[in-house]
């Protein structure tokens, strides 16, 4: 789960306001959503991507949209923070996991994520830049690895060596 905060500075950067709604958040939607790289794309879809506004409608009835936008933006960068600091191991197991969720052909995801690199919407707007470079890259090297070998068994037994794959 995202803390609320690690830092008295991070709990003070927000509104009392934003960090009402950050709690609300957590309580009755983040914390339903297993996984990191699940938690990312989900608060990337809250983002306008013409405007760089995050929008939730459940909150915005109890709350402000200044409020949201402010807490949804607070969200974003702590879980992109907390993922591209994962090792690439737990990142490609995350990654899996998400591939799992969609219930689709997995070589084919990992095909379009390649081809059409739509993980690049994923980073909040105002991460460091080599932040988003290093997400850039492992998203990459996790795909060329998925690409290149038979990793899913992994999936379906997840205490099995990956040296047993070869």
């Amino acid at each position: 789960m995202v803390p609320l905060s690690d830092t008295p500075s991070e709990k003070s950067s927000l509104t009392a306001e934003g960090q009402s709604v950050v709690r609300d958040f957590q309580d009755r939607t983040l914390e339903a959503v297993k996984g990191t790289f699940n938690r990312l794309i989900y608060l990337a879809s809250l983002r306008d991507h013409n405007t760089g506004r995050y929008h939730h409608y459940g909150l915005e009835t109890r709350h402000s949209s200044e409020a949201v936008d402010e807490a949804l933006r607070w969200c974003h960068a702590r879980v992109f923070e907390a993922l591209v600091a994962q090792p690439l191991q737990e990142q490609t197991q995350d990654l899996l996991h998400f591939f799992e969720s969609l219930k689709t052909d997995k070589s084919r995801l990992v095909e379009v994520w390649q081809r059409l690199r739509a993980y690049q919407i994923l980073p909040p707007e105002d991460c460091h830049p080599l932040a988003r470079e290093l997400f850039t890259k492992n998203v990459e090297i996790i795909l060329q690895v998925l690409r290149a070998t038979d990793l899913w068994e992994l999936l379906d037994d997840p205490h099995r060596d990956a040296d047993d794959l070869s």
